[in-house]
């Protein structure tokens, strides 16, 4: 019998095998196969390791009795343009796959093109089309598979026919008129014309010959010279490959040539349906059909005969798959339904010809297929959402998740538990916006990737055959090219509108943000019953019975205090309260690095170090001012707009306009209330952007990238930058909002108190009294 093919695309991360190059390699590999007449043993699951560009990709398989299984893809090669070559084990006697002695047969082997632009490959049917620059790649392939099949000088039934460097095989010799082959590692020496020399001329196409045959012989292959007539499967044609779909194949049986066994891949739930037809001339009437389908280990999974309904000795039978994967179509005349997935029918048959119809239709309820169509968030149950489906068509498929900011979410693919039709299933991460915030490597088909939740806001699972873009449009729009395959009998093609699928398995396992901990205190000013700091741990605790005016944390922790007429003064706490300056400021502010500014009115605005004492930076009164991550100040004189210092340039004009506040946040960020003309964000790359309309009440940086805003009797509001959108926190209308360093949000809330607020925590109370003010270790440091 001959011997079957199971080739897998799992590798092929980079999509060099399209369908037709798909088809083009099974139909090449095929024809050899078909010659090579060997009962070989099944082989048990093992791991194996197939060397790629970007490393080793273990793989886990078992291979079916005479079955050959081959991985297939496309890789960056350097030193070649294709690689083939195989596993194999090494019993006594070198029986390798419960054969004779000396007959080789691998466990598995692999072939690999040139997939990284520099091979200009030639995939057509005939030579036609190719030209002195192209490489054809069916002489390739049929190269690199002889080289699976033994050609390899290190293998014992190769090795054992060496002889000072020649090949001394006897039908390798004898279809050498005689002499030994002349032999260079594993390929035959360039003085003697062969597939097998070690360059593959370009714009050629070469077949196998008889020398070829004969190394296949002497490697321990059972070859014959054509099928046997009667005995062996017809093998011409394969129905749907790859995952393809949604689509009609037509294939005409000739029940004198054999029975005909076709290829079959298909996803989970995909339903098929075989009819057998008459044909419109006399040779083509009367047959009497019989049909069969295999799974891939051989096991008959159904026959039919004679469906009800259909014409006489016809029929129409419909199955759908629970389970993806190869499968095979066994299709023949009545007379000769006596065969197996292993042995052919060997008998004679005068049936006329007829006519297989098969199509193929994928399940309902596809997935979503942009960020705009996934607008159901999945469902976790226990923390784990977990889905078995199919990547069908060229589309990715989106998956939403109404994530936490903090919460962290593994996200593995897999092929589905009970098997099926494998692909490349790499996930990536995008926010609302389509941005890409995590991503698989994807070096191997399938992977795990973690990722924390930067904003509480809808992100985006999308599951594709590599990695995705760095963004996506939300309404991304990716239309499948269909196919359409004609075999060469004139009359059997196959056309759908789906053209590649595989199956794959999701799980996302949700861990749910923690509040974070309370590193640094709140600072809080309750008047004439004196200043106080607060901490998780400590509780709350008098700094100081006097009341202070105004009061700001430095990113070192440390606590400026303005007590008017007493002048400024500097806490830590290990040194308690300090003097810096007798004078009385107007308003303080602090910077990255402990530095302190001060407005003294009209005295100008000054810059106190504890290394340098003050310095004047400006002689004129500003109107409000604040610090930025990497050293900068940005000043409001009023009439005369927004500036910015820096050390290294001074001070240059952002904008003209007269603001009502500011805040810096990080990265650069600066948010500006401009009034009734609303809030804006500026960057020094991008300008202003506005991000409301409305006209706040106050704002506050806070951690994750994110706004706090008081938008008086609308709330509390929070702004992400991630998300570009503005979420409400809670009803009330704030009177005060400090974000603080460890990731918490603090919240004045007049008499009710204040709180504290984080995406895990929710809004926390710390106490029933009302402050005049409170201040926390700022969100930015150095940068």
């Amino acid at each position: 019998m001959a011997v079957s093919l199971a080739i897998d695309y799992s590798l092929d991360a980079s999509g060099f095998f399209t369908a037709d190059r798909r088809a083009a390699l099974e139909s090449t590999l095929g024809a050899i196969a078909a010659r090579l007449n060997d009962t070989l043993a099944a082989v048990p699951t093992a791991n194996y390791t197939l060397e790629t560009a970007s490393g080793g990709r273990t793989v886990r398989t078992s291979v079916a009795a005479d079955t050959l299984k081959v991985y297939a893809y496309g890789d960056a090669l350097t030193d070649s343009i294709a690689q083939g070559g195989a596993f194999y084990s090494l019993p006594q006697n070198n029986a390798m796959r419960g054969q004779g002695a000396n007959d080789y047969a691998p466990d598995v082997t692999y072939l690999k093109f040139d997939d990284d632009g520099s091979t200009s490959w030639y995939f057509g049917a005939s030579t036609a089309g190719l030209t002195g620059s192209q490489v054809d790649f069916p002489t390739v392939a049929r190269h690199e598979f002889l080289h699976a099949l033994g050609f390899l000088s290190s293998q014992p039934t190769f090795a054992r026919f060496l002889q000072n460097g020649a090949f001394i095989g006897p039908d390798a010799r004898a279809a050498n008129g005689g002499a030994a082959v002349p032999v260079s590692g594993s390929h035959v020496a360039a003085q003697v014309p062969s597939i097998m020399n070690a360059v593959t001329m370009q714009g050629e196409r070469t077949e196998l010959t008889d020398l070829e045959w004969g190394f296949l012989r002497d490697f321990g292959w059972s070859v014959v010279a054509t099928p046997p007539a009667g005995a062996s499967f017809v093998r011409d044609f394969d129905l749907f490959t790859g995952g393809q779909g949604e689509g009609l194949a037509r294939v005409k049986v000739v029940p004198s040539r054999g029975v005909h066994l076709m290829r079959l891949d298909v996803l989970a739930g995909d339903t098929l349906r075989l009819r057998t037809l008459d044909g419109s001339i006399a040779a083509e009437r009367g047959a009497d059909s019989f049909l069969k389908i295999f799974d891939e280990s051989g096991r008959e999974i159904l026959r039919d005969d004679d469906s009800p309904g259909a014409a006489t000795g016809k029929e129409d039978l419909t199955y759908t798959f629970p389970v993806g994967g190869r499968y095979w179509v066994g299709a023949s005349a009545f007379d000769q339904r006596d065969y197996t997935f292993t042995t052919p029918w060997t008998g004679s048959a005068s049936s006329p010809a007829f006519y297989l119809e098969a199509t193929l239709t994928g399940r309902a309820g596809d997935e979503p297929h942009q960020i705009a169509g996934a607008s159901q968030a999945v469902p976790f149950a226990g923390g784990t959402y977990a889905r078995e489906t199919t990547l069908a068509g060229a589309a990715a498929d989106y998956y939403r998740i109404d994530a936490v900011a903090g919460a962290s979410y593994a996200i593995t693919t897999a092929l589905p538990a009970a098997g099926g039709l494998p692909g490349a299933s790499v996930a990536a991460v995008y926010d609302a916006q389509g941005r890409r915030v995590a991503a698989m490597s994807g070096s191997a088909a399938y992977g795990a990737l973690n990722f924390t939740a930067q904003a509480t806001a809808a992100y985006y699972v999308r599951i594709a055959r590599s990695v995705g873009p760095a963004a996506v449009a939300p309404n991304e729009a990716i239309a499948d090219p269909g196919f359409r395959v004609a075999f060469g009998d004139g009359a059997s093609n196959v056309e759908g509108a789906r053209s590649q699928g595989h199956d794959y398995s999701l799980t996302i396992i949700e861990t749910a943000a923690v509040p974070p901990p309370n590193l640094h205190p709140l600072f809080l000013d309750y008047g004439a019953s004196g200043l106080w700091r607060w901490s998780e741990a400590g509780g709350f605790r008098q700094i100081n019975a006097a009341d202070p005016q105004d009061l700001v944390v430095a990113a070192d922790g440390s606590l400026y205090v303005d007590y008017g007429g007493f002048g400024v003064w500097r806490w830590t706490e290990a040194g308690g309260l300090r003097q810096v300056n007798a004078a009385d400021p107007e308003a303080l502010a602090t910077g990255p690095d402990g530095e302190l500014y001060v407005d003294y009115g009209r005295f100008g605005l000054w810059r106190w170090t504890a290394a340098d004492g003050f310095k004047l930076l400006s002689g004129a009164d500003p109107e409000g001012f604040a610090a930025g991550a990497s050293g900068e100040l940005y000043v409001d004189y009023e009439r005369f707009g927004l500036w910015r210092w820096a050390a290294a340039d001074g001070f240059r004009q952002i904008n003209a306009a007269d603001p009502e506040g500011f805040v810096v946040g990080d990265a650069g960020t600066l948010y500006v209330d401009f009034g009734p003309s609303g809030l804006w964000l500026w960057t020094p790359a991008g300008g202003f952007h506005r991000l409301h309309a409305s006209n706040p009440e106050g704002f506050a940086p806070a951690p994750w990238g994110t706004l706090a805003v008081d938008f008086g009797a609308d709330g509390l509001w929070s702004w992400s930058r991630s998300q570009d959108a503005f979420t409400r926190l809670n009803p009330a209308n704030p009177e005060g909002l400090v974000g603080a360093a460890d990731g918490w949000l603090y919240v004045d809330f007049g008499p009710h108190g204040v709180w504290r607020w984080s995406a895990a925590g929710g809004l926390r109370k710390l106490n029933g009294a009302d402050p005049q003010r409170i201040a926390a270790r700022p969100t930015f440091g150095r940068t």
